[in-house]
């Protein structure tokens, strides 16, 4: 992974160096190993964290200059890093074939991030980065008021701790473009919910297997304990403590990737699309998102198969 944003690279050779090889998938169609093809998805899915790892550091020439962005593509950009990072713990995560209930809980991050940058970049308008930034501040906009009432309680005594917390939450208001007075009390969900999102995008219909599903692993629910967490007793309603780890199910690397690459692609073409290099940087994601599939295929079929 890069650690300083760079320029797009002047030349397609460069750009294919830092994407990295291909996975080769060519040997799908006569694979009867199920576990190699496991395999394959798990380097798909850390090919497509590579891709996305360049695409989060490319500055054009007007930005290169300032040496950042400005606000709004510095949330897209933000978003794509935080997937990058989240990515890189699964893949160090699934190493060992377990951890998958902490597997589970990164990935239902990663989703959400991926359709909050699709969606971002997709509408491109304004009102919708100022809601992601102000529903952001809600949290800091309560501490702030609770900071204020207790101060105001002490006649004007402000507590050094108090001091430090409201200077940091000025500080991340002045680089927001907002004043946290301004920050409404009660936001609304910004761009509607997650499902709205969605729907948007023509998504809708992922809604269940992107939010609700994965929202189990992340809020430790009912299901995620009887699934992961407990075992049953030799009676009816009688259950043990189970703290053995799961197992990492590949089988769901590949919608994942598929998923954040389909929020990358608007991203490079809203930003980067008067450069030469970008046009390169989406025949990538396509022909990984092909691959993609045609592993996911013949991984189904082959599972299927066994199970026959």
């Amino acid at each position: 992974m890069a650690d300083e944003p760079e320029l797009i690279p002047g030349s397609e050779d460069n750009l294919k160096e830092m994407f990295g090889p291909r996975v080769d998938t060519s040997s799908i169609k006569s694979e009867t190993d199920i576990n190699k093809l496991d395999a394959l998805i798990f380097e798909l899915y850390k090919e497509a964290m590579r891709v996305l790892s360049v695409v989060s550091h490319l500055l054009d020439e007007s930005d290169a200059a300032r040496n950042g962005f400005s606000r709004n593509q510095a949330i897209c950009s933000g978003l794509i890093i935080r997937i990058v990072k989240f990515m890189l713990a699964v893949a160090e995560l699934s190493h060992g074939g377990e951890r998958g209930e902490v597997v589970q809980a990164l990935s239902r991050s990663i989703m959400e991030s991926a359709i909050n940058l699709e969606f971002l970049v997709s509408t491109n308008e304004e009102k919708y980065f100022n809601q992601f930034v102000e529903f952001s501040l809600g949290p800091e906009r309560d501490l702030f008021d609770r900071i204020e009432a207790n101060i105001a309680a002490r006649n004007g005594e402000v507590w050094p701790i108090e001091q430090r917390m409201l200077d940091s939450i000025n500080n991340l208001c002045s680089h927001s473009g907002m004043k946290i007075e301004n920050v409404d009390r009660k936001p609304r969900n910004w761009g509607g919910n997650l499902k709205e999102r969605l729907k948007v995008l023509g998504k809708e219909h992922q809604y269940v297997m992107i939010q609700r599903i994965p929202s189990h692993a992340v809020h430790g629910s009912w299901v995620d304990l009887f699934m992961h967490h407990l075992k049953k007793g030799a009676e009816p309603n009688v259950f043990a403590p189970n703290p053995k780890w799961s197992g990492v199910d590949a089988r769901l690397f590949g919608p994942i990737a598929m998923l954040v690459l389909d929020g990358t692609k608007p991203y490079v073409g809203r930003f980067f699309s008067s450069i030469p290099e970008s046009q390169t940087i989406l025949e990538r994601i396509d022909d990984l998102q092909n691959r993609i599939v045609d592993v996911g295929h013949a991984h189904e079929k082959l599972f299927n198969s066994a199970e026959q």
